[in-house]
């Protein structure tokens, strides 16, 4: 089986089985388990923390131990925190046990991220691989709520936390097929980051606040303001999982250049101003359309210029601290979002607006680095 395949399917396992819990974590810690929302509150705060700290723990155990030797070691670890958060079924033991496994999730994540890059050395190469790898992942979570909103209701949380252990499990012999990638590391506990990458970390920052808004804001806006469903909302991010299962392997290859990220940010700003004026349902299914054809140019592109940027002997920890920066990115969107919310709700543009503007900005960046971009991207 070629490499990308192998890629996009050990990354659909692990996203049915992840989708499977984090879909319902924080719901089942309230309902399930009773806890307060401040609690819950408290537990996201700490999720983000300590992802924060994994995504550089994952960049230098990917490159001091090797990236197939991380995301074997964080898959395992990842299975065996949630089997005992399943055993012992109380919630401090849930929220510590689903922390540890979040913990080696986005370190296994920085590990995959890198070994494309080990892999594909070619920009367009690049491309292909992280399109591919998008592909299988999104199918994974296209199901994975679906069946576990279906499970929560029959059976409750505690069998989503078995399966979230036992699935990404069937994907581990499929893992161990990777072949380590062969590479020179730069020993220490620092390294020197380029200035071509520390720019393009800039505008990442910023597009990732834009993409952010594809959960928690978009959901609560269309309930609130639109008066959508949330089964309807949930009709739109299936809309979203599929068309990224059905055409991203497609745009992909004709994303040859790096500079086309600048035009995605720019569909992504006007599909997401676009929001504030959509009056139904069947609009937002139209504009969702479009917010997704922005992601699947932008994503792709932006992992693939963050490891052309890279230098290879640090690769692990490059990814990392674009890790860190694009989750700081996606953390703050919903923290944002939820300050503007209510005067979103009485004038949309405020937020709506508000993200055009972000997405705008960091057009305008990526067009003034990417001359940088470009001409590393060529060496690499």
């Amino acid at each position: 089986m070629e490499l990308s395949n192998k890629l996009a399917l050990i990354g659909a396992i692990r996203a049915l089985g992840g989708s499977l819990l984090w879909s319902f974590t924080g719901f089942a810690l309230y309902q399930y388990y009773k806890l307060p929302l401040t609690l819950v509150s408290l537990f996201y705060i700490a999720q983000a923390v300590v992802s924060s700290i994994a995504f550089m723990v994952g960049g230098y155990l990917a490159d001091f131990i090797g990236r197939v030797r991380t995301m074997a070691v964080s898959s395992v670890v990842s299975s065996i925190a949630l089997i005992i958060a399943y055993i012992i079924n109380k919630p401090l033991i849930v929220v510590v046990m689903v922390l540890i496994q979040s913990f080696f999730n986005n370190a296994y994540g920085v590990a995959n991220t890198s070994i494309v890059g080990d892999y594909a050395r070619e920009f367009t190469s690049l491309v292909k691989y992280f399109s591919r790898l998008r592909v299988g992942i999104n199918a994974g979570w296209a199901v994975g709520p679906a069946i576990g909103g279906l499970l929560y209701e029959v059976y409750g949380f505690r069998l989503l936390m078995l399966l979230g252990s036992l699935i990404p499990l069937a994907a581990l012999p499929l893992l161990m097929t990777l072949p380590e990638p062969g590479y020179t590391i730069e020993a220490g506990l620092t390294f020197h980051v380029n200035r071509a990458f520390a720019l393009f970390l800039i505008p990442s920052f910023l597009t990732f606040l834009v993409m952010g808004q594809l959960g928690f804001p978009l959901l609560t806006y269309y309930n609130a303001h639109d008066d959508l469903t949330t089964f309807q909302v949930g009709l739109l991010y299936m809309e979203n999982g599929l068309l990224v299962v059905f055409l991203q392997d497609l745009i992909g290859r004709y994303l040859r250049r790096p500079g086309l990220i600048s035009m995605g940010m720019l569909l992504y700003g006007i599909s997401y101003l676009a929001v504030a004026f959509v009056p139904s349902f069947p609009w937002a299914v139209v504009d969702m359309f479009f917010i997704t054809m922005a992601e699947m140019v932008v994503s792709p592109l932006s992992q693939s210029i963050a490891n052309a940027l890279a230098d290879p002997k640090t690769r692990g920890r490059y990814m990392g601290l674009y890790s860190l920066v694009t989750g700081l990115g996606r953390t703050m969107a919903s923290s944002i979002s939820s300050i503007l919310m209510p005067l979103a709700l009485e004038q949309p543009l405020i937020l709506w607006g508000f993200v055009f503007a972000i997405a705008l900005s960091s057009s305008a960046l990526y067009t003034a680095f990417v001359r940088d971009v470009a001409i590393v991207s060529r060496r690499a």
